[in-house]
């Protein structure tokens, strides 16, 4: 649900807070890095660090690059190449130097090398065969001066679209900010921005305006300030979560920012503050968003406050962790302080008004002079922690009954709003297997119940499944849910750490095993192949996702044809679905060619050894997918 607040509150914030001033940003050097692209010049980013991603933290900046690929990427200290990626993944074409200071600059989504690096990757890609590589080197083999040609910007690997992904490591390989580095090719002079901001009830007794469960709220703006009119009323044990971005001069893009601060009626209870981030932290990610809502609605709201299971060293809190609790009548301002990197801030500030807890509201006749609404019936259940929701549309208050293993449990009505009646379960009572209000019914798949400090293994007549220790950060209550064509894992939005183990038993019913893969259904994107592996009747896959999955035989090869030439370079367009590219090879005249593959666009392309000039005679292209269906061209130049 969603309030609309009009603004006429004027407050007062102080601009330098006394916990602000001892939690000071450490003295970083100013000069000793160059900008790598177009260094001296204005410049823009299209995100920047500890900005919220998919299932983790951004670390560095991305820095634009006009929206082309190609421009010169520079070193941006004296150092040495110290790793070497190729990968049609993740970072994609990517370099890492190492500085005297200790620090490494990373340089990421690269469309190819410059110069003696250049010459020094092909070297070891024809001697190794190979067309993707990791390589860690030392410090004599590629040094590099402050200011030289290295690369050029691409848009290779995961990236979304042409520009540098560039970071700077510690010691310890933790992500620093680079804008503490001072930067004057970056100009921001704007504060970050509220968008919204909810409350959500952390307990089975708690309210917001009446309801259980999450409240979103658009506060208006005053004077560069966030604020609201109306207080909104809630009492128990609750939390804070708002959607902010920072803001820089001259670009529209979302950028992440730097630290928050959370007052209630003026004392100080949570800082988030992103100074470092650690790779090992990312999953944490999901902890820190509110995670249900980011997968039902994309909405990235950021906790105000510290949830089981979240460990981020980017927290300061008292014994409240950031709860806010409310068990009283009065009227209590909250306050929020967001900065970004450059120190500007901005406030968000409204009032909760307690409220004490009310019997839940009875259905009143409907007077004969008004008029009746459209009645629409529905059973609706969601999660929050432990407690399912059970929202049901009725015309009168029917007893909400719960089955667990042919026993029924009657529950009390939580409380009713408009013709809405919420009835409240708490699942580590025992899962349920359906409810019934009045004549309408929800079957519930609850089958199993993980803790994250237990290695759990469930035995489901379709599914085996294994969880290692701490692959979830809390309490799941799993559902499993069988259809002709597919098994659902399910959790409502619960996010993991690691993978687990499923194993699909099949009954001896598939022929083509070989071909045969486990793939998961990913709505609009059609099938994302897992793989698997067969052992008996049953194939054992990994995953770290919660969804639906079932079984696809892929017996077709791969496409592959001939797409153009340009200068000395060939290019070819090959595809595959479901199961997709996973290997690519070339022979030019029998001898080993180096390939690129860029996913993105369905594209093989030829990079020429360096003694070579033209491609001259039989050219032996090679795909092979995701099952083992392979395609073979001879193609004569």
């Amino acid at each position: 649900m969603y309030r609309r607040f009009s603004v006429n509150l004027i407050f007062c914030f102080a601009i330098i807070s006394h916990f602000f001033a001892q939690a000071q940003y450490p003295n970083y050097s100013k000069d000793y890095f160059l900008f790598p692209i177009k260094p001296g010049q204005k410049n823009y980013l299209s995100g920047s660090m500890g900005e919220l991603r998919p299932n983790h933290f951004h670390g560095g900046l991305d820095v634009k690059t006009d929206q082309k690929t190609g421009l010169p990427v520079y070193a941006s200290a004296d150092g040495y190449i110290s790793r070497i990626v190729i990968s049609i993944k993740g970072y994609g074409n990517t370099l890492y130097i190492k500085h005297p200071n200790g620090l490494t600059t990373v340089y990421a989504h690269l469309e190819w090398f410059k110069g003696d690096i250049s010459k020094y990757i092909k070297k070891i890609v024809y001697e190794q065969q190979c067309n993707e590589i990791d390589l860690n080197l030392m410090p004599s083999i590629l040094p590099v001066k402050k200011g030289d040609t290295i690369a050029y910007s691409g848009n290779s690997g995961s990236s979304g679209g042409p520009h540098l992904h560039w970071e700077i490591r510690d010691e310890e390989e933790k992500l620093m900010n680079p804008l503490f580095f001072n930067f004057p090719e970056i100009e921001d002079k704007l504060p970050p921005y509220v968008n919204k901001f909810g409350l959500r009830t952390l307990s089975a007794e708690s309210r917001v305006e009446g309801e259980f469960g999450f409240l979103e709220f658009t506060p208006g703006k005053n004077e560069g300030y966030y604020e609201c009119k109306f207080p909104v009323h809630a009492y128990g044990l609750l939390g804070l979560e708002l959607v902010t971005y920072d803001q820089m001069n001259g670009t529209g893009s979302r950028c992440g920012i730097s630290k928050l601060e959370l007052r209630v009626d003026g004392k100080l209870t949570f800082v988030h503050d992103i100074q470092k981030i650690d790779f090992d932290e990312n999953p944490l990610m999901n902890l820190h968003l509110d995670y249900h809502i980011y997968k039902s609605k994309g909405n990235y709201f950021q906790r105000c406050y510290i949830t089981d299971g979240n460990n981020l060293n980017t927290y300061k809190t008292d014994r409240s962790k950031g709860k806010i609790i409310i068990n009283d009548t009065a009227t209590h301002t909250v306050s929020v302080k967001i900065f970004d990197t450059y120190r500007n801030f901005t406030v968000l500030s409204f009032k909760i008004k307690g409220t004490p807890k009310q019997k839940p509201h009875m259905q009143t006749a409907v007077p004969k002079w008004q008029k009746k609404e459209k009645f629409y019936a529905f059973l609706n259940t969601s999660e929050f922690d432990n407690v399912l929701k059970i929202d049901v549309s009725a015309k009168d208050s029917s007893e909400a009954k719960i089955s667990i293993k042919n026993q029924t449990k009657i529950l009390p009505l939580a409380y009713k709003k408009n013709q809405i009646f919420t009835y409240l379960y708490d699942l580590r009572q025992g899962l349920p297997d359906s409810v019934i209000v009045g004549s309408q019914k929800k079957i519930l798949n609850y089958y199993a119940t993980i803790y994250p400090a237990n290695e759990t293994t469930i035995n489901h007549p379709s599914v085996d499944l294994s969880f290692p220790q701490n692959t979830l950060h809390d309490t799941t209550f799993l559902q499993i849910e069988q259809s002709e064509s597919k098994i659902g894992i399910h959790h409502e939005f619960a996010p993991t750490i690691g993978f687990y183990t499923g194993s699909i038993k099949t009954n001896g019913l598939i022929e083509n095993k070989d071909k045969t893969a486990v793939y998961q259904f990913a709505g609009r994107k059609g099938l994302k192949h897992n793989g698997g592996e067969w052992v008996g009747n049953a194939i054992r896959f990994k995953t770290k996702y919660f969804g639906d999955f079932g079984l696809f035989t892929d017996t077709i090869p791969p496409k592959l044809a001939f797409h153009k030439k340009v200068g000395q370079t060939l290019y070819f367009k090959t595809s595959d679905y479901p199961s997709g590219i996973v290997q690519w090879y070339g022979y030019l005249n029998g001898k080993f060619i180096f390939l690129h593959f860029d996913p993105k666009y369905h594209v093989i392309f030829t990079d020429l050894p360096n003694d070579i000039l033209e491609i001259s005679g039989n050219l032996l292209i090679g795909v092979v997918d995701g099952v083992g269906n392979k395609t073979e061209k001879m193609f004569s130049f």
